[in-house]
């Protein structure tokens, strides 16, 4: 079995009335919503890998808390599976969304409630769960 990895952020912010809102990216391959992510380079660890992956993808320094960490773990074909290990990043007010066109076809910031319709595969609810309890303890 072959083995990917790739690292990203759930990155949050928080507007003027408190509600949270989460950024979400859409896959120009597959058209599949998720989070800012992608593949180990070189001998990266998984945050340099994540820092990198969400400025080239979202254009974005956000403040990063290495303390979240989520996996995830699926099959892409019979023979290959990924493992994606999600960081939690607060978005850094002034900053702007500039996505990377060869990657992302779309971008939103969404509400949990609103996240639902979105992230449907791979655990992604299961990992924008974790991340709405972690902010909100």
């Amino acid at each position: 079995m072959i083995m990917e990895h790739s690292a990203g952020a759930v990155i949050y912010r928080k507007r003027a009335d408190g509600q949270l809102e989460y950024l979400i990216v859409q896959s120009v391959i597959n058209h599949n919503w998720g989070f800012p992510k992608g593949h180990l380079e070189n001998n990266e660890d998984a945050q340099e890998a994540a820092k990198r992956e969400v400025f080239e993808e979202v254009g974005l320094k956000p403040k990063f808390d290495f303390n979240f960490v989520r996996k995830t773990h699926y099959a892409l074909t019979d023979t290959k599976s990924k493992t994606v290990t999600f960081f939690l990043a607060e978005y850094v007010p002034g900053q702007k969304v500039v996505t990377q066109k060869e990657e992302i076809l779309a971008d939103k910031w969404v509400t949990f409630d609103e996240a639902k319709e979105y992230l449907t595969i791979h655990g992604k609810m299961n990992v924008l769960t974790a991340a709405r309890d972690y902010i909100e303890k």
